[in-house]
């Protein structure tokens, strides 16, 4: 009882902090660029449930299993994009990836571990490839794993490569798709044969893997502490200083005329410009009648810098965390030195005069929130019941009675 008790508070808990997160999509609905998270529930471990002979010196009988419970893991944001508004204002920027759709595999590049456009397929001695290069292992870290290969399984008689997520396909005998091997031809592990494998491939779609294309931020945090970030909501507003900022008043980080990104850089709009455009089609100054540019870049020393302009990178959304207001850390830091290496010249293009609305889909949401609702009533009605029964066993069960 105290572990069906357990599984139930544990459902609860789960329920609550999923109801968190679509509370926060359905808040945000009107939040551009915003992007609704997925919630993900990972099961607890089966216990074992057996009956005791008390008194005869007997071993406990299995008599079932009982689950136990559900545990939130975690919100994944979800990178489908979501639809252009025109607005006309001209501080507004759409950003729109070039790759929007398709599958994307996580390969092992010449620069390590990097998302693939494109199917995969079995390439040379077996091995799982995607753009001509073998697929990339993670073990239990998060890490990829050097030396390992995910290698079609000679062994497997069914059609499918790949189910959902990269797992591996089984056939009627209970046979994986693909096993893992060494660089020299060894089966190192095959999947299923533990409960938690080892290892895995990263194989999924453009909405939630891949790069994306995103505008850079010099993000500084409530100690004072600055760095790097990246936002999608292109709802960009002047502070006090005409210094061109995102909605939680951090300053927009240029791109130098290589295409770097400027860290601590500003864009300042000329007070004297007189037009109705901020930003050209590529990011750089429009000038009026009078030769006044829209704006000028400058760096972190306040120095003014030529061919500055504003303007998109683009990052790997699997290693992304949000940090509110639109804006996320990018590799799980936001200090310059270990962003900028994950960051790269962006794929995507710029719409000015225009905002991406959120990806909230309204009425799937309220569904959903009502089913984590209903979830958590049923876990709810479990623990009282399991009290209840607790209650009798040690008032009436369990009483001595009197000679």
């Amino acid at each position: 009882m105290i572990q069906g008790l357990t599984a139930a508070a544990s459902g609860m808990a789960a329920e609550d902090r999923l109801e968190q997160l679509l509370s926060n999509n359905l808040a945000n609905q009107e939040t551009p660029g915003f992007k609704a998270s997925i919630g993900e529930l990972i099961e607890d471990p089966v216990f074992a449930m057996e009956r005791y002979s008390y008194g005869d010196g007997s071993d406990g009988i299995g008599i079932g299993e009982m689950g136990g419970g559900v545990d939130f893991q975690e919100g994944v944001p979800s990178f489908s994009e979501g639809g252009l508004e025109t607005t006309g204002r001209p501080l507004d920027l759409a950003i729109v990836d070039v790759l929007s759709s398709g599958e994307v595999a996580y390969a092992l590049t010449p620069q390590g571990a990097k998302p693939v456009a494109g199917l995969v397929t079995v390439g040379a001695g077996g091995r799982l490839t995607a753009g001509g290069m073998p697929l990339a292992v993670y073990g239990l870290d998060g890490q990829p794993v050097q030396g390992l290969f995910a290698v079609r399984n000679p062994s497997y008689q069914g059609s499918e490569l790949l189910s959902e997520g990269g797992a591996p396909a089984y056939d009627a005998a209970g046979r994986p798709s693909y096993v893992f091997e060494n660089a020299a031809g060894q089966v190192v592990y095959t999947p299923g044969s533990e409960t938690d494998d080892p290892y895995a491939i990263r194989v999924g779609n453009a909405d939630d893997m891949g790069y994306h294309a995103f505008l850079p931020v010099n993000y500084a945090d409530a100690n004072g502490r600055s760095g790097l970030a990246v936002t999608r909501d292109g709802a960009l507003q002047l502070n006090a200083e005409n210094v061109v900022v995102d909605a939680a008043g951090h300053a927009i980080a240029p791109l130098d005329a290589a295409g770097r990104v400027m860290v601590g850089g500003r864009i300042v709009v000329n007070p004297l410009y007189h037009g109705t455009q901020i930003f050209s089609q590529s990011g750089t100054p429009v000038y009026d009648a009078n030769g006044q540019p829209s704006f000028r870049v400058y760096d972190a020393q306040g120095q003014p810098v030529a061919g500055g302009r504003i303007g998109l990178v683009d990052a790997d959304v699997t290693q992304l965390q949000p940090l509110g207001e639109g804006e996320y850390m990018v590799g799980g830091s936001y200090q310059a030195a270990a962003v900028e290496p994950l960051l790269r010249a962006s794929t995507g293009r710029m719409v000015f005069g225009a905002l991406e609305s959120s990806n909230v889909n309204v009425a799937a949401t309220m569904a959903q929130m009502m089913q984590a609702l209903n979830a958590y009533e049923a876990n709810q009605r479990v623990a009282q019941s399991v009290d209840s029964m607790l209650n009798v066993a040690a008032t009436d069960i369990g009483r001595v009675q009197g000679g």
